[in-house]
């Protein structure tokens, strides 16, 4: 572009700025920090206008090739040219990226400035997830930075107000860290104790016989049986011969007129011999409130087979009921932990 523009005498053939902030993108991507430097270099002398895209587009590009301090003299000269210049203040996301790489080598008190002038020196609205990165960031550089008890309070402050989050985001790895240096009783999750529950023990120590998981028929419409759901989060069905052949759960149960089977899931079985610990990531891996026991059967396969006959039931409600009747036991020996 710029030989042909020499060439033919048109300044309409020069690269422009959207041309350069997509080489910058590019060579971010590739780690060439001599490149982002040349063409950087290149944007100021040239007649290119800068705005405020172009300067985010070379702090990204720095800071993608891990130089804090080439992406930090952006930063600076974008705000110093915007008290001039109103239009090139930064949005909030060129502060959370500057955050991000500050938060990664432990340096909470920039972290914590960057956060603190986030508010009142950039343009545009500030997102829920936003402001929720900005103290998930602040909690990283604390626990990096072995500020443990700082790192507890605002991993606490994020649970509160968070509904939920995965354990493989990048705050998710940084909660488990904080979890596991904070120790069991300093916890800020609030972990479950079962004193009377040990993981190793068959699932046929805890689970109900299966009459008294009171089954459903198969064919019964909604309608008729609705109420059940409002108390049990999942319900076995049974056919006309008495075996198991799917689990209801209440938060599939979205048509009154329908029959129960129409909504069930086909039952995840397990051998009764079959360790509480898997029984309980088989649960939460697979998403269920039930497991169906039986006396043979292969807990991968989750299905319910003719030779296996239903011995019991075991579901997280009789999890949450072992927690609650041990919470008295719980808090004379933890102190500090909840139920």
């Amino acid at each position: 572009m710029q030989d042909e523009a020499k060439r033919d005498d048109n300044p309409e053939l020069l690269p422009d700025a959207v041309t350069y902030t997509t080489l910058l993108k590019g060579l971010g991507n590739s780690q060439d920090l001599y490149s982002v430097l040349k063409i950087v270099v290149e944007m100021k002398s040239s007649l290119v206008s800068i705005d405020r895209t172009a300067y985010t587009a070379m702090a990204d590009a720095f800071l993608a090739c891990g130089s804090i301090d080439g992406a930090l003299c952006i930063f600076g000269e974008i705000i110093k040219q915007a008290g001039d210049n109103k239009d090139l203040r930064p949005k909030p996301h060129l502060y959370l990226s500057i955050m991000r790489a500050f938060a990664t080598i432990g340096d909470f008190d920039m972290v914590r400035r960057l956060k603190e002038r986030m508010w009142p020196d950039s343009v545009g609205s500030i997102s829920r997830s936003a402001k929720q990165e900005a103290d998930e960031l602040l909690m990283e550089a604390a626990i990096n930075n072995n500020q443990v008890d700082v790192a507890r309070r605002l991993l606490r402050r994020i649970v509160n107000g968070k509904e939920h989050f995965s354990w493989r985001s990048r705050v998710g790895l940084v909660a488990l860290k904080v979890e596991t240096l904070s120790g069991f009783t300093n916890s800020p999750l609030r972990p479950h104790v079962f004193p009377q529950i040990l993981l190793n023990d068959p699932v046929e120590k805890y689970m109900i016989p299966f009459r008294e998981s009171r089954p459903l028929g198969a064919d019964l419409i909604l309608e008729n049986v609705a109420m059940r759901f409002l108390k049990d989060s999942a319900v076995p069905l049974v056919n006309d011969w008495g075996s198991c052949v799917g689990i209801v759960h209440s938060r599939d149960c979205t048509k009154m007129d329908s029959p129960l089977l129409s909504m069930a899931r086909p039952p995840l079985c397990v051998p009764c011999s079959t360790s509480l610990e898997h029984v309980i990531d088989l649960l939460l891996r697979e998403k269920c409130e039930m497991v169906v026991v039986v006396k043979s059967g292969n807990m991968y396969e989750g299905s319910y087979t003719s030779s296996s006959r239903p011995l019991g039931v075991f579901s997280l409600g009789i999890l949450s009921e072992a927690t609650a009747n041990t919470a008295n036991t719980h808090d004379e020996c933890v102190p500090g932990a909840a139920t």
